[in-house]
Formats: C-alpha cells, structure tokens, sequence
C-alpha cells in the first residue's frame, strides 16, 4: 500500500500548474460531466482542458466514465488521509 502512495505521490510531484489546477478541481467537485468541467477549467486559466484530462486519466488520476470525468477512488482516500496534498 505504501508503494501506491509514494507513486501517487510522485505522480503529484511531475504535474504541471495546469494539470494540478484541474485535480484540485476534481477534488473539489468530484465528478463532473465532460462539457461542464472543460468549460470550467478553461474558465480557470486551462488553454487546452481536454489534454490536461486526458493526461489526467492516463496517469489514473481521474477515470472517464459515460460523458463525464471522476476523481479516482485511490488518490481520494490518499488525500482524505492526509498522505498526498495537491
């Protein structure tokens, strides 16, 4: 389990300014539907919202579901404890 936390952690360490306005977002809203959250992140200073979610979703960061983006499940319960800060 320590390993996940130290990863998720790095992963958190390399994100961009952009990349982690989004996450803190997401864990601010949770889960969003897909035209909603790329409106309002572009409206948070994000040039290009769907390339910042998709590199979101390929680090595991978020999940996409049926038009709509989600916080994942792993780096909630980490933030929730305390073990990763964004």
């Amino acid at each position: 389990m320590s390993q996940d936390r130290e990863r998720l952690q790095d992963i958190i360490r390399s994100l961009s300014a952009e990349e982690l306005t989004a996450l803190r977002y997401f864990l601010k809203y949770r889960s969003v539907g897909e035209i909603l959250a790329s409106r309002e992140l572009k409206s948070l200073g994000i040039k290009n919202p769907s390339r910042v979610l998709t590199r979101l979703v390929t680090m595991g960061l978020l999940k996409r579901g049926i038009g709509c983006y989600t916080i994942s499940r792993e780096l909630l319960e980490a933030h929730r404890q305390g073990v990763v800060k964004v």
